[in-house]
């Protein structure tokens, strides 16, 4: 009894909140409106500026666990034998031999100005230590290495300072940057022109579908307004963030290019259904509080879920799933409160005035757009209601093919890899893998125990060099530490067996392995370790809320299911081009190192689900809607999805187009995630809710809305 009320009550509060938001717009509406949309204004501006003026702060780390072995052991190393990877390589080449005294002179002269400049710490040349390891198989490039000093952002300003004095060439030798800070630096500056891109290729995109689905030009602005909104919001939630906390640099497109996929999902929901309100007769005041008491009220279900879907990657201890998760929430937030407040005061002030400008008169028709619906969507639903069990079966069986790639999916770290071919980062780093015995990117930092004696350092180093995983071992004169270059990229299954050799040493103590091989294998086991927890996280929230919401047990439990199986169709798709390298024609070049970047296909599969899921809310919101009506259920599910059916369609469609930016990106993590997600919005509409869920709701029949005798209670 305790329970029934407790449900009772959460719908009423939930019900309340409705109505006090709704009051923006019913109470005195002009001028509510006017004070409501002047404070957002003002407010949206002062996020934006806040918010664009904090992304030089942002991080390029974060996708190593935090607190993981590698990271403590590569903290013991620097602290115990100055051991550390260098912040800025510098690849130096010449045609003649570097030997010469006219390069040799050259070499100096570049690393003493390296010393010289403020904010580095030691620095370390080929010419200065005639380490083997620094100077190419031909002689004809050598490295210089830079310890640079200060935080992440400050590194990168560093590395951008110094590189701009040196120039591209120093007397016969061509200067070539890369490591950690350099790559922060271009991947700040590519940062940059995604951003551009997606405001330059999505807005017009967005703009064109908004202007087709409604036919006003008044009323496609809307769901751009909630946008604005929204973007602005979450980019100053990441500056505030930025401020005390590591944010990655690249929650700033996540939060752009959901910004404006979510919002105007959720905007298009309240104009759709205000728009229904008036065609049927209602007034102005009547029109605002329906939509917003229905459309609104789907919207905050909807927004809740993917609010726990996102929220559930904070489980990871990854900066930049953490980060990217307050950008996801951030985002969700300002676009459902936006959709139920500025835009139904924005229909206030409006009223009939929405459809003034209207672009496409002679083409409307008032099935299309009114109480009707869409009449394609009906004749679909229609072939789909006749024979379910060959549409649910054909849906399955695309979405089962789909998914066989998903089997054999890898993860692995990002890299500077990831970079465009133009990179000069991505440049200076394939040369010094092909052309130097050790690459920093493979190099294993091994610190055995204090007063380990020089001959078991020694038999390790032989022992090591006769493995079939090791390209070179070098004994480091300060004390017990081997650097052991892997002959595979850090990624790799022989890199990983070639750390927990390393790891399992049998030496009187602890011994310390750092490197981006141990890095990556910590990675792979803290992901196993949070998934399930994520996983049954995600899965209780979606059961529970879209419960509550829709007063029953089986299509929350639908809801989950058949959002599993569209996951698996989008894995295999990415598996397919990302991880075993197709398609390149389609989805633009991209590195495929054989594997899915971790941290980055966590995220997207996170918010696919979460965008899965925000479709079945808008579609079973409007089926129950009608079910309660008429008491038909199949009747139900063809009326729902008619009136339903060209918005969802509209909204995946916007969505992938806002995904653009990213996915023309030429950071691979990017392309991955924008290629990712706008195919799974579009997949998730077509197949998932054009054919499988109207297919299921139909067979089930009643029993879509079953409850157990205790919770049963008629609720519209």
């Amino acid at each position: 009894m305790h329970r029934r009320h407790s449900i009772h009550d959460k719908k009423a509060a939930a019900r309340g909140v409705l109505r006090l938001l709704t009051a923006v717009a019913r109470w005195r509406p002009w001028h509510n409106a006017s004070l409501t949309l002047a404070a957002c204004l003002a407010a949206t501006v002062a996020m934006g500026l806040f918010g664009t003026g904090g992304l030089d702060r942002l991080s390029n780390t974060g996708t190593v666990p935090t607190g993981s072995r590698a990271a403590r052991d590569g903290a013991a190393l620097q602290e115990r034998h100055g051991f550390s990877a260098p912040d800025l390589v510098l690849l130096l080449s010449t045609t003649s031999p570097v030997r010469s005294p006219q390069a040799a002179a050259a070499g100096r002269a570049v690393e003493a100005e390296v010393r010289r400049s403020p904010g580095v710490g030691a620095v370390s040349s080929y010419w200065s230590t005639h380490d083997p390891a620094l100077v190419s198989r031909d002689a004809r490039s050598a490295l210089v290495l830079a310890d640079l000093t200060g935080d992440e952002a400050l590194r990168a300003k560093t590395a951008r300072r110094l590189v701009a004095a040196l120039g591209r060439h120093r007397g016969p030798l061509t200067i070539t940057p890369t490591g950690a800070a350099w790559t922060l630096e271009e991947v700040l500056e590519d940062n940059r022109a995604d951003l551009l891109r997606a405001e330059l290729i999505s807005a017009p995109v967005c703009a064109l579908i908004l202007l087709f689905v409604f036919r006003s030009l008044l009323a496609a602005l809307l769901p751009v307004v909630s946008a604005l909104i929204a973007t602005a919001g979450a980019l100053a939630l990441l500056g505030l963030l930025a401020s005390f906390m590591e944010v990655s640099v690249y929650a700033s497109n996540i939060a752009t290019a959901l910004g404006i996929g979510l919002a105007v999902d959720y905007a298009i929901l309240v104009v759709s259904r205000f728009r229904e309100e008036s065609a049927a007769g209602a007034a102005l005041r009547e029109a605002v509080e329906r939509s917003v008491r229905t459309a609104g009220r789907a919207v905050v279900v909807s927004a809740s879920i993917v609010l726990a879907s996102v929220c559930a990657l904070l489980v990871f201890p990854f900066v930049f799933l953490r980060s990217a998760a307050c950008a996801a929430a951030a985002v969700v937030v300002f676009s459902a409160a936006a959709s139920v407040i500025v835009v139904p005061a924005l229909l206030a002030l409006l009223g009939p005035s929405i459809d003034r400008f209207d672009l496409f008169a002679r083409l409307r028709r008032r099935d299309a757009r009114g109480a009707g619906g869409s009449p394609g969507w009906r004749r679909v639903t229609l072939a789909v209601t006749r024979r379910p069990v060959v549409a649910v079966l054909a849906a399955a069986c695309a979405l089962a093919a789909m998914s066989l790639p998903a089997w054999h999916a890898a993860l692995g770290p990002s890299g500077v890899d990831d970079l465009p071919h133009r990179s000069r980062a991505r440049t200076a780093a394939v040369t010094i893998r092909e052309d130097f015995a050790s690459a920093p990117e493979r190099e294993l930092i091994v610190g055995l125990p204090a007063g380990t004696p020089r001959e078991e350092v020694e038999g390790w180093a032989r022992t090591l060099s006769a493995s079939p995983r090791t390209a070179l071992v070098r004994i480091s004169p300060a004390g017990p530490v081997l650097a052991v270059t892997s002959r595979f990229p850090p990624g790799s299954r022989e890199s990983a067996l070639l750390v927990r050799q390393l790891r399992t040493l049998p030496a009187p103590g602890h011994v310390l392995v750092a490197g981006q091989a141990a890095e990556a294998v910590d990675t792979r086991s803290a992901i196993r370790r949070a998934l399930p927890w994520c996983c049954g996280a995600v899965a209780a929230a979606t059961f529970v809320l879209m419960a509550l919401f829709t007063r029953s047990l089986l299509v929350p439990f639908k809801a989950v299911v058949v959002a599993v199986m569209s996951l698996g169709a989008t894995l295999g798709c990415l598996v397919h081009v990302f991880q075993d390298g197709h398609l390149r024609g389609v989805v633009g070049d991209f590195h495929a190192p054989g594997y899915l970047a971790d941290s980055a296909t966590v995220f997207l599969l996170a918010t696919a689900y979460a965008l899965a899921v925000d479709y079945e809310v808008f579609i079973v919101a409007r089926i129950r809607e009608e079910f309660w009506a008429s008491g038909d259920n199949t009747a139900a599910v063809v009326v729902g999805m008619q009136r339903t059916g060209r918005l969802v369609t509209a909204a995946s469609l916007v969505f992938a187009a806002a995904m653009a930016g990213p996915a023309t990106s030429g950071v691979t993590s990017l392309k991955l995630t924008g290629t990712g997600l706008a195919l799974a919005v579009v997949v998730d509409a077509v197949v998932v809710r054009g054919a499988l869920v109207p297919g299921l709701m139909t067979l089930a029949g009643r029993a879509n809305w079953w409850l157990p005798r205790p919770w049963r209670r008629r609720s519209r």
